[in-house]
Formats: structure tokens, sequence, C-alpha cells
């Protein structure tokens, strides 16, 4: 009889197991206006999760289904979800590109279809009135810098950029981004980040101080 409970006990162990594993690697996450997002073949990296299976569903009815990247979770911040009219919505879900620097998939939903994707860097913190005009904004960068030269004398240029939070949903903020990137570069050269474009290393310090001062504005 001992024996009998003793597998049992083996059996049911491995069962449960198997079957915590097989839950940790699907997951739903119910968002505001009635959106879900259904995600599995997850792997678990202990501060976060990425899934590379995700379906987006409005009031029950499949809107987007993506197999082709893995989507991450582990920011509080994300995912993002605005909803723009009656029947308008963007949705912002972060993707792990390592070992690239992770961006966001930005999708527009207008009677349940998707008419617009793009890419957006992943923000630095929450939406603030960034540009001291009321109106609330987003900041991120694309890549991370970085540093060279026979003294370590350059860096690559990698601009911040700035988003408005508008009732057409997130567009990015072309006067702030290029005022705040002439700023520390001392001269704008476009909106990408390129390592064939080096500045001196010293602008990394106007970098950082605006990145704390972006940052301070969301506490």
């Amino acid at each position: 009889m001992k024996l009998k409970i003793y597998l049992f006990a083996i059996l049911l162990f491995f069962c449960l197991r198997s079957w915590a594993q097989n839950f940790a690697k699907e997951k739903t996450i119910a968002l505001n206006s009635d959106f879900s997002l259904h995600l599995s073949k997850g792997e678990d990296f202990g501060n976060f999760s990425t899934y590379s299976t995700l379906f987006v569903f409005h009031a029950g009815k499949r809107v987007f289904s993506d197999t082709t990247r893995e989507y991450e979770f582990g920011d509080r911040l994300y995912p993002i979800i605005n909803k723009l009219n009656t029947n308008s919505y963007e949705i912002l879900l972060e993707v792990n590109d390592r070992p690239n620097k992770n961006y966001l998939m930005h999708i527009m939903v207008s009677n349940n279809k998707i008419v617009k994707k793009s890419k957006l860097p992943t923000f630095i913190a929450r939406a603030a009135d960034l540009a001291g005009n009321k109106t609330l904004e987003y900041a991120g960068f694309w890549g991370y810098s970085e540093i060279w030269g026979d003294h370590n004398e350059l860096t690559d240029y990698n601009p911040i950029l700035y988003y408005k939070v508008t009732k057409d949903g997130i567009k990015i903020d072309t006067v702030l981004t290029i005022q705040k990137n002439t700023a520390i570069y001392g001269k704008f050269r476009g909106f990408e980040d390129d390592t064939n474009k080096p500045v001196p290393v010293t602008t990394a310090k106007k970098f950082a101080a605006e990145i704390k001062r972006i940052e301070s504005l969301t506490k």
C-alpha cells in the first residue's frame, strides 16, 4: 500500500509540474475597452517573460495575430491602449529584439480591423508635459550608444524622439525632437540613430541629462 501511495505521489508531482510549465507558457491579459491578449509559446526569464504567439481580441473577435516576434511582458508601462474615438484604438506592445534594444509594436484598430502597424522606440517613462505646453508626450530612442576611438572620444548619433499624445493617436513631435537633439548634438542629424555619424563623447552627458529630466517629470 505504501509503495502505491509513493508511486501515486510521484506521478502527481510530475503531472502538476507539467501543468505548471504549460500554464506558464500561456497567458491571457485583459485590457481596457474590452480588449484582451492571448499569448502562448512563452519563456520565463525571471524578471520578464516573452511569448512568440500573440492574438489580440476585441469583444471576443480576433483582430490581430502575430507569430513572427517575441512579445515581452515585464515592464509595467506596457501594454498601452488608448481609445481614440468610438470605434478606433491604438495598442502598444513591447517586442524583445535581443541582442538589439527592444522596440514597440504600434497597432491601430478601427472597426475591429487593423488599419496601421508601425514600430516605435520603447519609451523612457510614462507620458508627461515634456515641452512645457500642457501636452502629454512620450520620449524614447532606438539603440544603445557605443563609445570608440583611440581615446574613447567618440560615440554614435542616437537621437531622442518625442511623441505627442493626440486624439488621433501618438504622433512624432518634429519640432521638439529637432530642438532637443540640436541642443544635445550641436545640430540635428535626422530621426534615426547612426554609427556612421560619430559625435564627441561629451554629448553623452547632455543626452544623460535630458533622460534624467524626462524621468523627473514623470514622478
